[in-house]
This record gives C-alpha cells, sequence and structure tokens, in this order.
C-alpha cells in the first residue's frame, strides 16, 4: 500500500495520487492525477472552489472511474475535504499539514 504524496492523511489508498493545487487568494483549485515512475495520468479536471462545488465534483469524475475502489474514492475525497477545510481557514501564511510545510508545494510566496 502506498501513501498520498502531498498529504499523508489517509494511507489506504493503493493507487500513487498526486493532488494538483493551484492555492489562489479567492479561489483554490484542485486536480487530482495518478503518478508512476515515469508519467502522470489526471484522473479529473480541475475544479475551482468556491466557484463549483468542488467536492462533488471530483467524486463525479471519480464514480465514472470502474477501477478505483470504493475505499480508494471515500481516501480520496476525505483528502480533497480535508485541503478545502485548510484553504478557507488560511490565508497567504505559513500552511503546514502532518509536518509538511505545503507553503512549499503551492507556490505561496
Amino acid at each position: 500500500m502506498t501513501q498520498c504524496k502531498i498529504f499523508n492523511l489517509y494511507t489506504n489508498i493503493i493507487l500513487n495520487i498526486s493532488f494538483k493545487l493551484l492555492w489562489l487568494e479567492n479561489s483554490l483549485g484542485i486536480a487530482i492525477n495518478q503518478t508512476n515512475l515515469n508519467s502522470s495520468i489526471p484522473l479529473t479536471n480541475y475544479y475551482f472552489w468556491p466557484r463549483s462545488d468542488v467536492w462533488e465534483q471530483i467524486r463525479l469524475e471519480l464514480n465514472s472511474k470502474r477501477w478505483i475502489t470504493e475505499r480508494e474514492k471515500t481516501a480520496i475525497l476525505n483528502n480533497v475535504a480535508e485541503i478545502l477545510k485548510l484553504w478557507q481557514k488560511n490565508t497567504k501564511e505559513h500552511i503546514v499539514l502532518n509536518g509538511v510545510n505545503l507553503t512549499d508545494f503551492v507556490g505561496i510566496k
């Protein structure tokens, strides 16, 4: 079993997943990719909070991927919910989750 690359929140994800974030002042873009050693394959489009219901849009896209187990979908959606909560609580300040400085990952200066 592998772990999410950036977010070590829910480790029952068997797929190698990376969360692509656009952490902006007035919105948050989230996309999800499946990764392996040499490439990254988009699983979802970018969805922007608060313009759309990101969690629901990603849920619908994940449900169309039959090879992703229900357990993996749940873990991914739990991570999305956690990311959304973090964005709502934080601005361009120092953002840390499970000891990882997210500011380095999302390009906040």
